[in-house]
């Protein structure tokens, strides 16, 4: 069996290591990226950026970024060469009805589904720090056709803890964009409470751990805001299909939650932000609201120092910040002098609490 992983980014990267692991000698990652290409040959991993060197693939696997109309995928589809019989596994996230227009689009070359090759949707799951592979967790999987189901049965059966097949691949499509979205209203949520509480003069903290105390709850901590690539772009997906007055509330709290972090700490400050990845132990800046943070004070007129344990000080410089560090052992202590200190200090889960509103 050849197989090829394309798309070569986090989800990509992490499934073809997987999968060389499980299929020795008969893996190959294709990625535009041609940088990416030569750091991950240099890992000693058969990639290649030229999809003329894929002509007898038996199992393609997609995991691009999507594009906010699925173009990237159909510009996937325009490079591949299609062997007789080969299964077609899309695990990117799709917005509703991209499977569709898949399935027209190799009807339109004259592919039959079932018969000639056979496509699923297998979304992909994975919580990077917590899952070591992104076949760790249960995985759904909708097609077309019993034909289609049984060829994803026997590439993925082997490799997932729990194979879930549900009766329609739109349900399949739907399922890990509205994962995102219930995550990203969650946190919205959690943002509003939070700026209640503070604006109240409650202890969201005590708050939280006393709603937590019930099984079924989970109020979560508010961060930047929401940021990563996934949940904004989900949530996306769905209000192009689905006109919503909660959807829209989630987004609209989650703009009001940063601009007010803005709104207080006001132009002309010193500040030092804490805490500046995607999320908190990974070190990863892109797509970070903590990022988005720092150049909306700066465009405020304040002048910010970053405190980021993941990332050195050339590291930070290098990415364009200005690392805070400090200069006397007192500093160091944390006995600095009111000159000496910034007039602000944002701390991620902590960014409202003590800023005084302008005026």
């Amino acid at each position: 069996m050849h197989i090829c992983v394309v798309g070569l980014g986090n989800i990509g990267f992490n499934l073809l290591t997987y999968l060389v692991e499980r299929f020795p000698g008969e893996v190959t990652g294709v990625d535009i990226n041609r940088q990416r290409i030569e750091m991950i040959q240099e890992l000693g991993f058969k990639v290649t950026s030229d999809y003329q060197m894929l002509n007898a693939i038996d199992t393609w696997v997609l995991t691009p970024s999507t594009g906010n109309q699925g173009q990237t995928i159909f510009a996937v589809l325009d490079e591949m060469l299609i062997h007789p019989g080969a299964l077609i596994s899309i695990e990117s996230t799709l917005p509703p009805g991209t499977m569709e227009r898949v399935k027209n689009y190799l009807g339109q070359k004259g592919l039959i589904l079932g018969r000639d090759c056979f496509l699923i949707h297998v979304p992909h799951r994975v919580m990077f720090g917590v899952d070591k592979t992104v076949c760790d967790t249960p995985r759904v999987m909708g097609a077309f056709t019993e034909a289609c189901l049984e060829k994803g049965r026997q590439f993925y059966g082997p490799l997932v803890p729990n194979l879930i097949e549900v009766e329609e691949v739109r349900i399949a499509e739907l399922c890990k964009v509205v994962e995102n979205v219930k995550r990203f209203i969650d946190i919205a949520f959690a943002q509003e409470m939070y700026r209640y509480c503070v604006n109240q003069g409650i202890n969201f903290q005590g708050l939280r751990q006393a709603v937590n105390s019930k099984e079924n709850v989970e109020l979560l901590s508010p961060d930047w805001g929401i940021g990563g690539e996934c949940l904004p772009k989900d949530m996306g997906f769905l209000r192009m299909v689905f006109n919503s007055p909660l959807l829209e509330g989630a987004e609209q709290g989650d703009l009001t939650y940063r601009n007010e972090i803005i709104r207080r700490v006001g132009s002309g400050r010193r500040v030092l932000v804490k805490g500046l990845s995607y999320k908190p132990g990974l070190k990863d800046l892109e797509h970070s609201r903590g990022v988005d943070l720092v150049r909306r004070l700066e465009e405020c007129g304040n002048s910010v120092v970053v405190e980021e344990a993941l990332f050195t000080a050339d590291e930070l410089i290098a990415k364009g910040f200005t690392p805070f560090e400090p200069t006397s052992e007192n500093e160091k202590q944390g006995a600095c002098s009111t000159r000496e200190m910034p007039d602000v200090i944002l701390e991620r889960n902590k960014a409202l609490e003590g800023i005084i509103l302008p005026g």
